[in-house]
Parts: structure tokens; C-alpha cells; sequence
């Protein structure tokens, strides 16, 4: 494949980075869920929460939506209660009341290194369902943010010749 799409699918993860300004939102294993929700509120361009360690590690996310329905689910768990349809669904509503913190609800890591192209980060997206990754260092901690409305814009720009040149 040649052309556009190629060069956007070959542009680096640190080039996509420096189009579009979305700020990574990172917060700590302990942190209550409700304090989360309302700073995830005040930057609601971020839809993946980093979640690193004492060090700064990054050692999981939580995607928006996961909060949310956590959060709802803790303060009013009638309105999720509707939705039970099996044993799964009981278990899953009996976890999402009980959290309180982010450790209790958030995933397994995403991310991917700033060298990493545009095509390799929507593959990691799409394998995970998710719709952020977050940029990583050498050790690991979180150095951005790369949406997945990012990535669009980027390949959007790509076929119509705006895209900026891949590294060499």
C-alpha cells in the first residue's frame, strides 16, 4: 500500500502527538472513585484514565465509561439494576457497588512508546476496545496521551496530503 494512508499508518505515535493537545489524566491506585469522576469531568477530552504506582508506573486504565458506571452504580444502584439479565451480570453489578477506588475497577495496561506507528496503535486500541492508549518512557511512566480521535484526525489528514512526514 502506498500513499496517504501508508504514510499515516507509518507516522510515528511522538509525531501524532504534538497535532493535537489532549492531556493525560493520571491518578493513583488508591484514589476514590467519586474524586476520579469529577476530575475526569474537567477534562473530558481525555476518555482513558492512567493509573500508576508510588513511582509513577503506569499499572493500569480506566476508561471513562467503566467509571461512570461504577460511580452510578455506587451512589445509585437501582438505576443499574434493571440491566441484570444473568449470574454474570449479578456479579459484575455486585463488583461495581463494592468499588471505591480506582484499583478496584481498573484494567490491565495500554501503552505504546512514542517511536510505535499510528497503524500500531489503532491495531492496540482495537484488540483492547478502548479508545485511548497512553504514551510511555523507557520506565513505563505515562508521557502523553494519544486518543483515538487523535488517530483519526491524523489518518483523516494523511489522505488529504496534510500529514506531517514520518520520522527518518
Amino acid at each position: 500500500m502506498t500513499g496517504p494512508i501508508r504514510l499515516a499508518r507509518q507516522t510515528t505515535v511522538a509525531v501524532c502527538q504534538t497535532l493535537l493537545e489532549i492531556e493525560p489524566l493520571i491518578v493513583s491506585l488508591g484514589e476514590d472513585l467519586l474524586v476520579v469522576m469529577r476530575r475526569s469531568a474537567a477534562q473530558p477530552a481525555t476518555r482513558l484514565v492512567a493509573v500508576v504506582d508510588d513511582a509513577g508506573h503506569l499499572v493500569g486504565v480506566l476508561p471513562i465509561l467503566r467509571l461512570a458506571e461504577s460511580v452510578i452504580a455506587r451512589v445509585v444502584p437501582e438505576s443499574l439494576m434493571a440491566d441484570i439479565a444473568d449470574v454474570a451480570d449479578v456479579a459484575r453489578f455486585g463488583h461495581a457497588v463494592e468499588a471505591r477506588t480506582v484499583s478496584d475497577v481498573m484494567l490491565e495496561p495500554a501503552s505504546i512508546r512514542p517511536s510505535a506507528t499510528l497503524g500500531e496503535a489503532f491495531r492496540l486500541m482495537h484488540h483492547r476496545r478502548i479508545s485511548g492508549l497512553y504514551v510511555v518512557d523507557d520506565d513505563g511512566r505515562p508521557t502523553g496521551y494519544l486518543d483515538l480521535l487523535e488517530l483519526a484526525v491524523a489518518y483523516v489528514d494523511a489522505l488529504e496530503g496534510r500529514s506531517p512526514q514520518p520520522d527518518s
